[in-house]
């Protein structure tokens, strides 16, 4: 009897999934916690080392662009991760690779050998968690278009234009079993009722860091963008912490990068799981020479949980 137990656990228990998460705690986590756990976290881009049980996860909480690099290039340097999980939708093209960290962190898994998870929800799904929260789709479409509009100011030097960020939200996410597309008109008048401020002539840099920043003023909590970003830990974290699961499960040695406000997001989720993390700060990396020549040539995706 015992020869048949052994035998039993030896055949199942191996693929016993080694950890499990706790959704319960995203989307229990409201915006007040979240803003002290990000004062109380290293400023952005840090990272977080998880060990447990023989694996090893290695987090990059990103702040958004080319300072994140030098995270992500000391990260490969320093652990040799099996898969690499990124913060970006399925099928939404991959920029620069020397200004967005989600693109030199596929080109160094390509370079690796390893492949690559996309960790966000797709814009259907986020679309509509979005409508049954309540949110119209002019909502949504602003969402998205103010964050284009501060990577078309940070990246690309220019200022965005009302007509530019619909063609850019059309060619990109927009599907009209969704809703209507602004017009330019709509779209100014819009962004005035809700933000007050002329669209084309709004610094999006500072916008957006405003509308993110860890100690909102009273007119950013009333904004459709600040009540949405909110809402959709659910949606967003909920499906990177499952993939982070999933490739813990499956893997030793486990990379991830997202934006540090998804990081807080899943903050007491991944505790829980993991134990406490030990942070390295970015002014704890020694110098760094990044892969210049960077490509994504013999890039391998792969889907962790399919729907």
């Amino acid at each position: 009897m015992k020869k048949v137990i052994i035998a039993f656990l030896l055949l199942y228990g191996c693929n016993t999934p080694t950890f499990k998460e706790d959704t319960h705690l995203v989307k229990a986590n409201p915006p007040e916690r979240r803003i002290t756990y990000a004062a109380k976290l290293p400023p952005a881009p840090f990272l977080a080392i998880y060990q447990k049980k023989g694996k090893t996860l290695i987090l990059v909480a990103a702040d958004h662009g080319p300072k994140s690099l030098l995270s992500v290039h000391y990260a490969f340097g320093e652990y040799h991760s099996q898969i690499a999980l990124i913060e970006r939708e399925p099928g939404f093209p991959l920029g620069n690779c020397m200004q967005h960290e989600d693109a030199y962190t596929a080109a160094l898994s390509a370079k690796n050998n390893i492949p690559l998870v996309r960790t966000d929800a797709d814009y259907k799904r986020q679309w509509e968690y979005a409508k049954r929260h309540g949110f119209s789709y002019e909502d949504f479409q602003m969402q998205w278009i103010i964050k284009n509009a501060d990577g078309v100011a940070r990246y690309d030097h220019k200022q965005p234009s009302a007509t530019e960020e619909i063609e850019n939200y059309k060619r990109d996410v927009h599907n009209p079993d969704w809703g209507e597309l602004f017009t330019e008109d709509r779209l100014l008048a819009y962004f005035q009722k809700n933000y007050d401020r002329n669209f084309n002539t709004t610094d999006f840099i500072q916008f957006r860091r405003d509308l993110q920043g860890n100690s909102p003023e009273k007119w950013v909590r009333k904004t459709p963008f600040y009540k949405m970003m909110h809402n959709q830990p659910d949606v967003r974290s909920v499906f990177m912490l499952q993939n982070i699961t999933a490739a813990l499960n499956e893997y030793e040695v486990v990379f991830s990068e997202m934006g540090s406000g998804h990081f807080v997001d899943i903050y007491d989720a991944l505790n829980k799981m993991l134990g406490n993390p030990r942070f390295v700060r970015a002014d704890q990396i020694p110098p760094q020479e990044l892969w210049k020549e960077c490509s994504l040539k013999g890039l391998q995706e792969k889907v962790l949980i399919k729907d």
